[in-house]
């Protein structure tokens, strides 16, 4: 006879894996596998059990992978939980670190759970495994070693100094969206143990105000605002590399997202970035590494300056205007060259009459810097709000690729006129 399933509770449920786990045992026997990994998971569990703010159980899973489940305890508050489940997290951060246990991903999520006995097994559900999971999967999109949940995020104390705001996402599979924190601490995610706190500091408060005014903060009205998110990551981004000397992975994910998308989309509010993981490639994706394989065929000096090395990428900042605003105007000294991303506009003569309309995808800009008078030959105004990526006179004119590049165009725009 089937026994009644138990109570529904509440715990913080953190899933581990390490990364690259099939490399790392491709060339093992099934004992090495067998060895290895017993190894593993006894120091894992002696760090996730041991001591006060142990995990109330913890399992080894199929293969690399581990669950630890940290119930609320007679006497504790429901962040207890939380706050033992995070300081863990960093107990094998630290392992890390110290070359004692391979790279380990770890998702920590909030969510209640149903025991119910199965012969002499207890089996578990609720979706927070799958959330925890998808967490930690998500950490080697982001760059980090922990992602967790905000409820995980919000319960922490002494360690509510050093938590940052990735972002709001809708991992693939799932209808809803998790707001998604990390920590960035002295000794562990790419921040020296000797770094300057109070720089470290900076950059958290730039970043969390970056990531609020990119996907908005209703207590605080404030809406998602991709123009202000832009500057404060950028900042932030300089923040980190100053005090680090590295790239934060994190940062850069939402910059490349508003690159590609410089107004929310209709789904935003709701699903912030929907992240979907799919295997193999589309028809698009399939024709534009075609392309590239074609252009390198054709001249590889090329190839390998605009496809293989992507610096010059960075060089185009984007940029905000509001329709009707003049982006420039007929005999101004060239300030850059543009790349309308989102959005239309208007060129115009110097008497105001329309030469042409240009919409996503079209650049302008590039003619005043093959002409001998080095003046802008038109007025481009918004026909409505646009987006644009602007790489600045300083910055064209040092880069070669870019320079010939933009001078072909330049040439072939003038026998078509």
């Amino acid at each position: 006879m089937r026994e009644t399933n138990g109570p529904e509770n509440e715990v913080a449920v953190l899933i581990t894996d390490i990364h690259q786990y099939s490399r790392l045992t491709s060339n093992m026997s099934a004992e090495g596998i067998r060895d290895y990994m017993i190894g593993y998971h006894g120091h894992l569990q002696t760090m996730v059990m041991d001591g006060k703010g142990r995990a109330d159980e913890f399992e080894p899973c199929a293969g690399d992978a581990s669950v630890a489940i940290f119930k609320q305890k007679a006497g504790e508050g429901r962040e207890e939980k939380c706050r033992r489940a995070l300081k863990v997290a960093l107990t094998i951060t630290e392992a890390i670190e110290a070359g004692e246990i391979p790279f380990t991903r770890i998702g920590i999520y909030v969510g209640d759970i149903i025991e119910a006995p199965f012969g002499a097994l207890t089996l578990r559900f609720g979706n927070c495994f799958a959330a925890a999971n998808r967490l930690e999967e998500l950490c080697a999109y982001f760059g980090t070693t922990i992602l967790m949940d905000r409820e995980v995020a919000l319960a922490q104390k002494d360690l509510a100094r050093f938590i940052v705001a990735i972002g709001k996402v809708t991992p693939k599979s799932f209808e809803h969206p998790i707001h998604v924190y990390s920590i960035y601490k002295p000794g562990i995610h790419k921040c020296p143990a000797d770094i300057d706190e109070s720089d470290l500091q900076s950059f958290i408060t730039l970043k969390n105000e970056a990531i609020e005014h990119f996907i908005g903060n209703a207590q605080k009205e404030i809406t998602p605002n991709f123009q202000i998110a832009e500057q404060k990551l950028r900042e932030a981004e300089m923040a980190f590399r100053q005090s680090t000397g590295q790239l934060d992975v994190a940062t850069l994910r939402i910059s490349q997202y508003i690159h590609e998308n410089p107004y929310p989309i209709d789904t935003f509010e709701l699903q912030g970035m929907t992240i979907d993981e799919k295997q193999g490639h589309s028809i698009g994706i399939r024709l534009l590494l075609l392309s590239q394989q074609l252009i390198k065929a054709f001249d590889q000096e090329f190839y390998y300056a605009l496809i293989e090395n992507t610096d010059w990428e960075n060089l185009f900042r984007i940029q905000w205007f509001k329709k009707g605003d003049v982006i420039m105007r007929v005999g101004d000294e060239p300030n850059g060259i543009y790349y309308l991303a989102r959005g239309n506009v208007r060129v115009q003569d110097a008497g105001g009459g329309t030469i042409a309309q240009l919409s996503e995808g079209d650049i302008f800009g590039e003619m005043a810097y093959f002409t001998d008078a080095r003046r802008r030959s038109a007025t481009v105004v918004a026909m409505t709000d646009i987006a644009v990526r602007r790489i600045s006179t300083e910055d064209f004119e040092k880069t070669p690729m870019l320079h010939g590049l933009f001078a072909e165009i330049a040439r072939r725009r003038v026998r078509a006129v």
